[in-house]
């Protein structure tokens, strides 16, 4: 198979797995403004004619006038009868603030997303050209978002360094990035960073702190890594 077949292959393949997000189930973040409150509700709304069992992470990002990000997460399971709509959660902001804010809504089916969503507030206006540049094939802007799915406190804790290194180097990958916690044998589990599909890095959870330090600082060069290859690849693919 010769370059240019390779190159048609990767993006007939990559508008088709687009093709698969709100779909059959549509994620929306919807908004009313009340006085000087704005009321933010997150819905999934179930397109097809069969039942679902999903589940939800909802995130909110704030980054003060110091650029110090803070991350609030809600989850959840629930489940969608045919053409049924659910109100999943709400929280509400200042109408005058002025953090930058970003929600972000995610459905999952098996793990998979299968609903997305994204709304901003008071993001600049250079800010938003720059990151206009990066989106997913069905139009949602997921720039620079780490998702978390951990189950002990090793798991937490590895999170934590993660996400603070992810926010402090600046990375903003185009992609989403997961945090992840099985169960392995006996009691210990194994955490895993993954982008997407691919694994980029994965070890044996210990309760030791400088471990889980040492295991984030290796996860962020594998991910920085990552995304400067991706966009090589992009540019080579464009220069092509």
């Amino acid at each position: 198979m010769n370059f240019r077949l390779i190159i048609i292959f990767l993006l007939i393949f990559q508008f088709s797995n687009g093709q698969y997000t709100n779909t059959d189930v549509i994620a929306k973040i919807k908004t009313e403004r009340i006085d000087d409150i704005v009321s933010i509700r997150a819905v999934a709304t179930n397109a097809t004619e069969v039942y679902k069992s999903l589940k939800y992470t909802f995130s909110v990002f704030r980054t003060d006038s110091v650029n110090k990000v803070t991350k609030n997460n809600q989850e959840g399971r629930f489940t969608l009868e045919a053409n049924e709509q659910k109100n999943l959660t709400a929280t509400s902001i200042g109408a005058y603030e002025k953090d930058k804010i970003v929600i972000l809504l995610l459905v999952y089916e098996e793990e998979k997303v299968v609903g997305k969503d994204r709304i901003g507030f008071n993001e600049k206006a250079k800010e938003k050209e720059k990151e206009e540049e990066v989106f997913e094939d069905d139009g949602i802007e997921l720039k620079g978002i780490v998702v978390e799915e951990t189950k002990t406190k090793p798991g937490k804790d590895f999170y934590e360094f993660f996400y603070n290194s992810y926010t402090l180097n600046r990375i903003n990958g185009s992609k989403i990035v997961g945090v992840y916690e099985t169960l392995s044998f006996g009691r210990s589990t194994i955490i895993q960073v993954k982008i997407e599909d691919n694994v980029i890095h994965e070890f044996l959870g210990k309760p030791d702190i400088e471990f889980l330090e040492q295991m984030s600082k290796i996860s962020i060069r594998r991910v920085y890594k990552y995304f400067k290859d991706l966009k090589k690849q992009k540019r080579d693919i464009f220069q092509y």
